[in-house]
């Protein structure tokens, strides 16, 4: 009786992918984890006081709860999400549907409002600070021209929030349009022109057929997105640094100054990062089950 023959090969073809997945996640985050139980800064040396790693257990865990920093940044970013997440669902899929249509010049119509998405957050942070400043503004030099007085777009606690939101939707949204559009492509025309025989007007059409047979596609955005709020970090360092004050800072901002701006607070960083690690999964993990069901 002959033995059989595993086959090599395809292991040998997921070998990097796994080498890859081992060494930039599941080490640094085991690595995270191991910090957060420690009270230490970014150079450790057990022979200084000053600068030696102490083991404190779940120390940096039952701070977080009574943290008011980290709260309130956490706060922010939930409710920046609660905000940016159903307006890029919004504007995206309406994008979508408009520019769906094979009309003359739609092409440039879809690269236009998908450029921004190909740009660095830290560029389009730059860009919409030099369009929203106060005294050199472009905004504001074309309010001036009708009379109107300045604005202070990013020196207002409430505004500089909001243009943290407008300039993340503007720099997300085609992105999304994108998925959309081919998600919108996968639906047949045949049910469309037989809801048209059947006399279904445009918005029959749109809440029977389209956002049912649009769901996975749907929800696929629904998750990334929300990840791309929760880590939401280059465009707002560079739009308004966090400010003005802490109105726009955020929890990964929150996790960066407090690793390196205050002595001995990397363990206590590394706590909040398991914290938006667990965040992050808890989403990926709904996002396949969801995936999953409506695979079905």
């Amino acid at each position: 009786m002959s033995k059989r023959k595993i086959p090599i090969a395809p292991y040998i073809f997921i070998a990097p992918a796994i080498l890859i997945f081992l060494l930039f996640i599941v080490v640094p985050a085991m690595e995270g984890f191991l910090q957060s139980l420690f009270t230490r800064g970014i150079i450790v040396r057990q022979d200084i006081p000053a600068l030696r790693s102490r083991f404190v257990g779940l120390f940096n865990y039952q701070k977080l709860v009574s943290d008011p920093r980290f709260l309130t940044a956490f706060g922010k970013t939930i409710l920046f999400t609660l905000i940016t997440v159903p307006s890029i669902m919004v504007v995206s899929l309406s994008l979508a549907l408009l520019l769906q249509e094979k009309i003359h010049g739609v092409g440039i119509a879809r690269a236009m409002v998908y450029w921004p998405s190909m740009i660095s957050p830290i560029i389009i942070g730059i860009a919409w600070r030099w369009i929203l400043g106060y005294d050199t503004g472009i905004l504001n030099y074309f309010l001036t021209l009708f009379h109107i007085d300045k604005q202070p777009w990013l020196i207002d606690n409430a505004r500089a929030f909001i243009s943290v939101i407008v300039v993340s939707i503007w720099a997300q949204t085609g992105f999304f349009m994108v998925i959309f559009i081919g998600g919108l492509n996968t639906i047949p025309d045949s049910y469309y022109e037989a809801a048209r025989i059947d006399g279904a007007n445009k918005w029959q059409q749109f809440s029977g057929i389209t956002l049912p047979l649009l769901r996975p596609t749907t929800l696929l955005v629904l998750v990334l997105s929300t990840i791309n709020a929760f880590k939401v970090y280059q465009l707002v360092t560079v739009l308004t640094s966090g400010g003005p004050g802490r109105a726009t800072a955020f929890l990964v901002q929150n996790i960066y100054e407090e690793a390196f701006s205050k002595p001995l607070s990397v363990g206590y960083a590394a706590a909040q990062s398991v914290v938006f690690f667990f965040v992050m999964l808890l989403l990926s993990i709904a996002q396949f089950k969801l995936s999953k069901e409506e695979s079905v």
